[in-house]
């Protein structure tokens, strides 16, 4: 990792600030927590009301970003986890600190995002002390809350945080690996499953929707470990580092094949059933004002180019790192297609002119105030990514 030393000495005090690849990312991170800033604001001193959303689209891009979030973190969780302990791909158990650190911070951001789109975002407890069990989304609190104090036993003892002897402690990270598999699944699963359970909406009401959740994380979640490799690999002149990219290129190639089986399966299915509010949904995401969002972006961009370059380049760590960034930066499109254009399908004939009002709308696009709150939760992590980087011995442990 290339660091530069600037020295600024006066008469009274020596400052010394060395410069490290890394502290882009809280750079970067402050601009946008500053941009964002103007969101927030408006966020906390009117709540939704200066959003795009409505009665009949309550959920939008919020809800797309928490959703794209949580699927890189816990896939990448768990492509990490099976390589280690149940494939025993040991080479890669050096970027278990960054892999957990990187996971801690994405799923903080993901949290952020879904409380503010709560409508009462501080009567966010309830479900903890009032459970309805009846309820998906009962599950999914509990089960972020089961998976966070899982992530966050595990960072503290790698990063030694928490003081344990050495054989001890490799005992107690195995176990809480292993129990990590079962609450990551359960969780993306359950999220899928929120959408799954509404009758209302067909094209989301179908049993196969969480498992292409649980196949879209893992494509997601390994093209992010593989891009974290090419980044942070310690050192990259050994052999290692190449047989460790060209295996993460090809599991992130077949991964993204298997999504677009996932996703062709639902789509056939969707478009041959006949059921007029599933086919419009479906043909809203194929052919209507958005189509570049899932066939450009999507498609070409981040599965297409990156399958092409994964399994013809996938040994060479710059394209490896190209096509792993074009995957997991273009996945929160399938997210927004999945949540937006479902809701912004009339559930009966006529309901779109029936009544008039602003918030009574079915043509949602995301506006400016809703950007810029995205833009301040991406800098907030960014932030304190970069600096924990720098004052967290994430890095050190790797080497």
């Amino acid at each position: 990792m290339a660091e530069t030393t600037f020295d600024t000495q006066s008469k009274k005090r020596r400052i010394q600030f060395t410069w490290r690849n890394t502290d882009i990312f809280w750079v970067v991170g402050a601009v946008l927590l500053l941009i964002g800033s103007v969101g927030l604001y408006q966020r906390i001193t009117q709540g939704l009301a200066p959003t795009a959303l409505g009665s009949y689209v309550p959920w939008g891009l919020w809800v797309g970003f928490y959703d794209y979030l949580v699927w890189l973190e816990v896939g990448s969780l768990l492509v990490f986890t099976t390589l280690v302990y149940l494939v025993q791909f040991k080479r890669v158990a050096r970027l278990k600190p960054l892999v957990l650190f990187t996971g801690f911070v994405v799923l903080l951001m993901a949290l952020l995002i879904v409380l503010l789109d709560l409508g009462q975002a501080m009567r966010f407890w309830h479900v903890l002390i009032f459970p309805t069990f009846s309820s998906m989304i009962t599950w999914m609190v509990w089960l972020h809350i089961l998976y966070m104090l899982v992530l966050v036993a595990e960072l503290a003892l790698v990063l030694d945080l928490l003081k344990v002897e050495e054989t001890r402690k490799a005992t107690v990270l195995k176990l809480l690996a292993y129990l990590s598999l079962p609450i990551g699944m359960g969780l993306i699963i359950v999220s899928g499953s929120v959408f799954g359970v509404v009758a209302a909406r067909p094209l989301w009401n179908t049993s196969s929707l969480p498992l292409m959740f649980l196949v879209s994380a893992l494509a997601a979640g390994s093209g992010l470990l593989l891009l974290l490799t090419v980044l942070f690999w310690p050192d990259k002149e050994s052999t290692d580092y190449v047989e460790v990219v060209t295996r993460l290129s090809r599991i992130t190639a077949w991964f993204l094949l298997a999504g677009i089986f996932a996703a062709s399966v639902i789509g056939f299915t969707t478009l041959y059933g006949g059921s007029p509010s599933r086919t419009a949904a479906m043909q809203l995401i194929l052919t209507g004002p958005f189509w570049w969002s899932f066939w450009i972006i999507h498609v070409l961009l981040g599965v297409f180019i990156p399958i092409l370059l994964l399994f013809i380049r996938g040994h060479q760590p710059k394209w490896a790192g190209v096509g792993a960034f074009l995957s997991v930066i273009t996945f929160v499109a399938v997210t927004l297609n999945v949540v937006i254009p479902v809701l912004a399908t009339p559930e009966l004939e006529g309901l779109a002119t029936a009544f008039h009002h602003t918030k009574l709308n079915f043509n949602y696009v995301p506006n400016v105030m809703e950007w810029l709150t995205i833009l301040f939760v991406l800098g907030l992590g960014g932030v304190l990514y970069g600096l924990g980087l720098r004052w967290l011995p994430v890095m050190e442990r790797m080497k």
